[in-house]
């Protein structure tokens, strides 16, 4: 799909201001930010790559759900924040998520290096 076809909303990943883009919100190919991530990861030893059984940045997706579940917030909310159809068994077509709920969820959700996921209770 042609950039020009689309809004500067419905890209994921957008780039800040640049020489080309002035003000700024240009996207970005995720094949070549997965491409820009893996050059990182290969600078600092971490294992990088499908085919190195190491991370893309797919894995980013799998650690934050992984986080979210362990900071206590429910698997159907962690869903519905990565774009996840809810599975449609017993009641779960009923679950609807509002703009207060999500934000409470968000709030047990530290990613702050000095806290452990247990002090989520705090929150």
């Amino acid at each position: 799909m042609r950039e020009s076809s689309l809004t500067r909303h419905s890209w994921l990943f957008t780039a800040g201001a640049s020489n080309r883009y002035p003000s700024g919100g240009h996207w970005i190919n995720p094949k070549r930010l997965n491409e820009d991530f893996l050059k990182i990861l290969r600078i600092l030893n971490i294992p990088a790559g499908r085919k190195n059984d190491g991370f893309t940045v797919h894995s980013l997706r799998h650690f934050f759900k992984t986080y979210c579940i362990h900071s206590r917030v429910p698997k159907p909310v962690v869903d519905t924040w990565q774009g996840h159809k809810i599975d449609m068994s017993v009641g779960a077509q009923y679950y609807k998520l509002s703009d207060a709920d999500s934000q409470r969820f968000m709030k047990m959700v530290s990613f702050d290096t000095d806290k452990s996921v247990a002090d989520a209770d705090n929150v």
